[in-house]
């Protein structure tokens, strides 16, 4: 293995692992902003997305295998979904900061680029009911989570390159 290629493999798992610490924190934020919305707006979410957007993801895919499973079985699938996605992010910012983006700008970028790509893209076309089904607290809500997964991959970008880790 070539140097050029360990140094790219190291920025990938870098990437990956804080894209994967960085998902932890935008669910942080996420279960935070979710305990101060509206009773009306968690209602509503109830109402027209049961069991939640993971639950819903993790069916959705299962189904798209053929497979039939509980809530649980969803929820669960959902979460690796979930991870997946933040761990493939973080590796995109570190491949943006690797050439020559600045970290904290590929972090709010990929972090801008999911919610509108995941939440409000994908995830409405193939998953769940389409925007404007939910009240704005709950777009809200992902643009908070969003925010604080890039700014967590920007500031451990930054870490990461202060330390060397990650190449500039």
């Amino acid at each position: 293995m070539t140097k050029q290629s360990s140094d790219t493999l190291r920025d990938i798992v870098i990437g990956a692992a804080i894209g994967y610490c960085a998902s932890r924190v935008m669910d942080l934020a996420s279960g935070w902003y979710f305990e101060h919305q509206s009773e009306a707006s968690r209602r509503r979410e109830e109402e027209i997305a049961s069991g939640g957007t993971l639950v819903l993801a993790g069916r959705w895919l299962a189904g798209t295998l053929g497979r039939d499973v509980s809530d649980e079985e969803a929820e669960r699938i959902g979460w690796v979904i979930h991870r997946m996605l933040g761990v493939t992010y973080g590796t995109a910012a570190a491949a943006l900061a690797r050439a020559g983006v600045s970290p904290m700008r590929a972090g709010l970028a990929t972090g801008a680029t999911a919610f509108v790509l995941m939440d409000e893209g994908f995830m409405s076309a193939f998953v769940t009911p389409p925007p404007w089904a939910y009240l704005v607290e709950s777009h809200v809500r992902g643009v908070v989570g969003h925010l604080a997964y890039g700014g967590a991959v920007g500031a451990m970008l930054a870490v990461a390159r202060r330390l060397g880790a990650v190449r500039a």
